[in-house]
């Protein structure tokens, strides 16, 4: 590994992530709590460390466990809609190994690094051309948008008595609605139109690949080459597999947070936690996570429910707790996945 590739991949990303939770972490506080009342999220972990503590010692043992199971579930979920988004004729519990390995990075590392994981064993363990991973990954976050957006969208409906009074409606509702019918009108024209999608991306492309400048022109194909995979998909049997694929995942990952979060005697209403919980996970489909996500989770959740009226302080802790137990469970998920890649690689030998 040359020290360019070095400092481009790793430390580069890993400096800015740093940059990005100091600021997150220092930065969760309400804009309008007088300055002698204002503390940063640093003081407020300080002040509430004995807090998390014991709201952690509330849950049980089953409860932990019963968690474990659901979050078990939802890799598993994962694992049988990328089988259907790469067309892959191989047993689930084949690609669960890949999915636990990719969950366990993608909690660990920052600006979605984690996603190079599941790009490199496809191609080691299953043989997936790069293009293809990075265009399953990218259909898989357009469906998560599309049905977080909907999600947000109907809690916030629920919730509107809250909210009204600090977001207009065209937040609230008319931008979402608006994201969503543009990446449905998207995703239908590549389903309907491939060959015109294909046309328009190589007509606007060609300007970049008269530059003959190898990198640039490497990188231009390389999109093309991810637009061409993604109009592979139809209207058809498959398509609404990996829709199920998706919504199940997306119930049990609120599922399983707000069971964690009562048992934790965390008192902040079902509909509440899944808004936040929704406006979360889309702020988190950019590339802003930190080391560990810590911080990156925890901002957008803290500020959607204060903005509910739910105090600072029980807001954080909440959003700490949940957190601390989802990187609980992402290590015995991590030693599994690299286990079975170990077998796997022991069998290949062996052949």
């Amino acid at each position: 590994m040359t020290i360019k590739t070095l400092l481009s991949k790793f430390l580069f990303p890993t400096l800015i992530a740093v940059v990005i939770s100091y600021f997150l972490l220092t930065e969760i506080s309400r804009p309008d709590t007088p300055t002698s009342e204002k503390y940063s999220a640093f003081q407020l972990i300080k002040k509430g460390v004995e807090e998390i503590v014991t709201t952690l010692g509330k849950i049980s043992f089953w409860a932990v466990t019963i968690g474990f199971f659901l979050y078990s579930s939802l890799v598993w979920t994962k694992a049988l809609r990328f089988r259907e988004l790469l067309e892959l004729n191989v047993p689930v519990t084949q690609l669960t190994p890949i999915l636990a390995l990719h969950t366990f990075w993608g909690n660990l590392l920052p600006m979605r690094s984690g996603d190079l994981s599941y790009i490199y064993l496809m191609k080691r363990r299953e043989g997936v051309d790069e293009t293809k991973s990075v265009a399953s990954l990218m259909l898989a976050s357009i469906i998560d948008l599309m049905s977080l957006l909907a999600f947000m969208v109907g809690t916030g409906w629920l919730l509107r008595s809250s909210l009204v009074g600090e977001l207009s409606y065209t937040i609230l509702f008319a931008a979402p609605l608006l994201i969503f019918c543009a990446l449905a009108v998207l995703l239908s024209t590549a389903c309907i139109a491939p060959k015109a999608c294909v046309s328009i991306a190589s007509y606007c492309a060609q300007p970049l690949l008269n530059f003959e400048k190898r990198p640039i022109t490497w990188l231009v194909t390389k999109c093309l080459d991810v637009v061409h995979e993604l109009t592979h998909i139809r209207f058809d049997w498959r398509f609404s597999k990996i829709w199920g694929y998706s919504l199940l995942g997306l119930g049990i990952r609120f599922g399983f947070q707000c069971y964690l979060a009562r048992e934790m005697g965390i008192h902040i209403s079902v509909i509440s936690l899944i808004f936040a919980l929704a406006f979360t996970s889309i702020f988190n489909l950019l590339p802003v996570q930190s080391i560990g996500n810590f911080g990156t989770v925890e901002f957008p959740f803290v500020a959607v429910l204060t903005l509910l009226g739910t105090e600072e302080k029980p807001a954080i802790v909440a959003g700490f707790s949940l957190h601390l137990i989802i990187l609980l469970y992402c290590i015995p998920l991590g030693v599994y996945g690299l286990i079975k890649k170990t077998r796997h690689r022991n069998q290949e030998m062996k052949k």
